[in-house]
């Protein structure tokens, strides 16, 4: 018999939690969630959830058929229902597990306590809330959606020193070290939020670049209100590589045709971005990255839509005039809005400060 303390399970928990993180922005619509097995006071076997949200961390965990006596640690409960895949609890049972150690419960209506009610059925022990703090706020995303109709939503924000997110002159205004940590956050977000103005202005791809993460490129979204994009643009012409959606009011039959021989797919919908959040949460996302200019991030924050910002500010000054929605994308002016600082460094040539609700 193996002996248990909340201590082990703590570290065991732990464990499962950093394995979790691997998954974070490209498991949706599912969360990202990590299993580690445990036999012997030892680590004998681990998963998380695959792109694409299966198979699950416990069926990748599982895959030898019998891990008999052994405790399992998962971040949360365990599936019970036939959806895409048969429930994972089928393979716990089946593979002899004598004890289950759960995160948290799964709020979806689907689960909500009817896994751990299965396993505890065929007498299998189980512990419940370790870690359920730090675990809770990887899965924001996922638990937003389900409960609240809205994924979880950060915003990148990269400001001169006098508070300027726009350059004239087209030149970065941080420092090559904060871009490339922007670029990696895209690989933890399902999806990147952008404007028709940020298009248009930077052409850009919005992919990630670092080496081996390509294949990590979120989803990408354009709100394009009077369908103004470009056929010549770079987001367009790789719309085949990473999938891309239109949102917009304005029907040009014609060209929304030519948009979809190139991959895009087209979505109607009025400005209002509290319908287009719900709309990006009924997709099936959990966290949403938002890489825009000043006037999409102070509507956003006004709408009260964000819930994390990346605030990245250079040391350097643009000499030229503020417009209104820079002018209230100021530290202070954030402040205001109740956002909790909750980290601060140096990065590069430039500071960086992460806000949450």
């Amino acid at each position: 018999m193996e002996r248990f303390s909340s201590e082990r399970d703590r570290y065991f928990m732990k464990n499962a939690l950093n394995i979790s993180l691997r998954g974070i922005g490209n498991t949706f619509p599912n969360p990202s969630v990590g299993v580690v097995i445990v036999k012997n006071n030892q680590i004998v076997s681990r998963g998380w959830t695959q792109p694409g949200g299966k198979p699950h961390a416990e069926v990748v965990a599982l895959k030898k058929k019998s891990f008999f006596g052994a405790t399992l640690y998962t971040t949360l409960e365990p599936c019970s229902h036939y959806g895409n895949t048969p429930p994972c609890v089928n393979q716990i049972i089946k593979s002899r597990i004598k004890r289950v150690v759960i995160g948290l419960k799964d709020p979806n209506p689907l689960i909500n306590g009817n896994g751990i009610t299965k396993l505890k059925s065929k007498k299998i022990k189980i512990t419940l809330g370790i870690l359920k703090d730090e675990i809770k706020k990887t899965h924001l995303g996922f638990f937003n959606k389900i409960k609240k109709k809205k994924p979880f939503v950060s915003t990148k924000i990269a400001i001169s020193r006098n508070g300027k997110m726009i350059n004239n002159n087209n030149s970065w205004i941080t420092s090559e070290d904060s871009r490339s940590y922007g670029n990696f956050l895209r690989a933890k977000h399902d999806v990147i939020v952008t404007g028709i103005e940020t298009v248009l202005k930077d052409n850009p791809t919005l992919n990630c670049r670092h080496y081996g993460m390509q294949k990590f490129s979120p989803v990408r979204i354009i709100l394009d209100s009077k369908l103004r994009i470009k056929e010549n643009l770079k987001i367009i012409k790789t719309a085949k590589k990473i999938k891309t959606y239109i949102f917009t009011n304005f029907n040009n039959e014609k060209k929304i045709r030519r948009l979809k021989k190139y991959g895009i797919s087209v979505k109607f919908h009025n400005n209002n971005l509290k319908n287009i959040i719900n709309e990006i949460a009924n997709m099936g996302f959990n966290n949403v990255l938002l890489e825009a200019g000043p006037n999409l991030n102070y509507f956003f924050l006004k709408d009260k839509l964000i819930d994390k910002i990346y605030y990245f500010k250079s040391k350097n000054d643009i000499k030229i005039e503020k417009i209104f929605s820079e002018k209230k994308l100021s530290l202070k002016n954030i402040s205001k809005l109740k956002f909790k600082n909750l980290y601060f460094n140096n990065i590069g040539n430039d500071t960086l400060r992460i806000f949450e609700k």
